[in-house]
């Protein structure tokens, strides 16, 4: 069966954007750390030892170095002392809160927080995977309701629900794994088993 036009279209787009979003991406903070570190670097550095490139390096390095430095005792106090004053200013409160979840959940780093993966049964026959998120819910009274964060595919976002722990049933899989399979609507699954 020949494929339509639009469907060639789709298919190439289906392979170009996750492509160009993601160099896009790298090309984006190779730019902007080496035009933002080039010109203290050439300043620091003698007279004709600054290659092009020395930027990104440097803006690698630097991440990785806060990274360590945000895991010491005093640096990790001082850090959330910071987030406690940025969480007081209300519009940059909302932007780097979701920045924050966002790269949480990218990163893998947000595992701790999804605590299992579960099927939640929303009506009859629909279900959808959910993410506990905390099991002791002090509103509910003497209700056994649990925390279930259900992720909206191909999106950022997804919905808070307060469910019984009957509608929920418990799934033995990777909370990365029942992720990737939410994010991407099912479908990087289903082409594995066709290929």
């Amino acid at each position: 069966m020949k494929s339509s036009v639009s469907q060639i279209f789709a298919r190439g787009m289906l392979f170009s954007l996750p492509v160009a979003i993601t160099f896009g991406a790298l090309y984006w903070f190779f730019n902007w750390s080496e035009s933002l570190l080039s010109v203290p670097l050439s300043y620091l550095l003698p007279q004709g030892w600054y290659v092009p490139g020395m930027g990104v390096v440097s803006g690698l390095v630097i991440i990785f170095l806060l990274g360590i430095l945000v895991q010491l005792y005093l640096v990790k106090h001082l850090f959330q002392w910071f987030e406690s004053v940025l969480e007081r200013i209300p519009l940059v409160k909302t932007l780097y809160g979701s920045a924050k979840d966002i790269l949480k959940l990218f990163s893998g780093s947000s595992q701790d927080e999804l605590q299992k993966v579960v099927l939640v049964t929303m009506h009859e026959d629909i279900r959808m995977i959910g993410f506990v998120t905390n099991e002791q819910i002090d509103f509910a009274g003497d209700d056994d309701i649990i925390a279930v964060y259900v992720p909206l595919s191909y999106q950022v976002g997804g919905h808070l629900l307060y469910l019984p722990r009957s509608r929920c049933e418990p799934l033995d899989m990777p909370v990365q794994k029942a992720m990737q399979q939410v994010l991407t609507a099912h479908i990087s699954q289903a082409k594995n088993k066709k290929s």
